[in-house]
């Protein structure tokens, strides 16, 4: 696997090259904590820091000359799996292999992600899904949901407002004793862009799955989960592609003048 990722990534190959170590800078610990965003920030040092758990909590991964291998090899091994539904939900404990990599952000496209029907609620779905990448104290997390469908009973911005509103005001309910803070934007406003698929992305991550993730049950689904890291090429470019497309619709859609519904809060 570790052969694979040098053969790929000549980053990568060049700090597994025997005469070619990491150049050390002073004051990083400095540099680094002036910034404000880490949305794929990964450090490298000749030895381990006392700040390297600090630097965890903001969502930069942190590596040591002696130990990036290892490092890699293991988050790699853990964060890169498939999961055939056709033999039933297993439940959400395997996101718990996604803990091995720090975040501060989690992105989540799902068309109807927060409808809250009657056998797809939000406490058994969105809940225990987001409960495994948020943290009960410290650093925020920014989370950000990106949907379509609220379950309104009119396409009129004023209901769907409301309807967004009840949402966030339940989910900030649920997740009280997390460090979070939550965006609900409306997903479809502008054509030039098309976000079908089911998609949540962290800094370092992207889990994907053609079923929504408000509908996993225990009835076999000829669907799949499928989780990967950045140190997979093609991943990185995708996650980097969907991020950049969502940052460019958000923009977009604040100069909109439009009497829909976009976001709230």
């Amino acid at each position: 696997t570790f052969e694979k990722l040098k053969q790929e990534n000549p980053f990568f190959a060049m700090l597994c090259s025997q005469d070619k170590a990491p150049i050390p800078v002073k004051c990083i610990h400095e540099k680094l904590f002036s910034k404000d965003t880490f949305l794929r920030t990964l450090v490298f040092m000749n030895e381990q820091q006392e700040w390297f758990a600090e630097a965890s909590t903001k969502g930069i991964l942190c590596f040591s000359f002696t130990n990036f291998e290892s490092r890699l090899v293991e988050i790699v091994e853990k964060t890169h799996f498939k999961i055939d539904l056709s033999e039933g939900f297993p439940g959400w404990d395997f996101l718990a292999h996604l803990s091995c990599l720090p975040l501060n952000t989690v992105r989540i496209n799902d068309n109807y992600i927060l409808t809250d029907k009657v056998n797809q609620k939000i406490e058994k779905n969105l809940l225990p899904l987001l409960q495994y990448f948020l943290k009960e104290k410290g650093e925020k997390t920014q989370v950000k949901i990106l949907t379509k469908e609220l379950n309104s009973i009119s396409r009129d911005s004023k209901h769907v407002k409301e309807k967004a509103e009840k949402r966030y005001q339940l989910l900030n309910r649920l997740f009280a004793n997390f460090a979070v803070q939550i965006k609900i934007i409306l997903n479809n406003l502008d054509s030039q862009f098309d976000f079908h698929d089911r998609v949540l992305t962290t800094n370092f991550s992207l889990l994907e799955c053609g079923k929504g993730f408000n509908l996993f049950g225990s009835r076999p689904s000829n669907s799949q989960i499928i989780s990967e890291s950045i140190f997979d090429k093609y991943t990185y470019k995708r996650l980097v592609n969907h991020q950049r497309m969502q940052d460019d619709y958000l923009q977009k859609i604040k100069k909109i003048d439009t009497n829909r519904f976009k976001m709230y809060p």
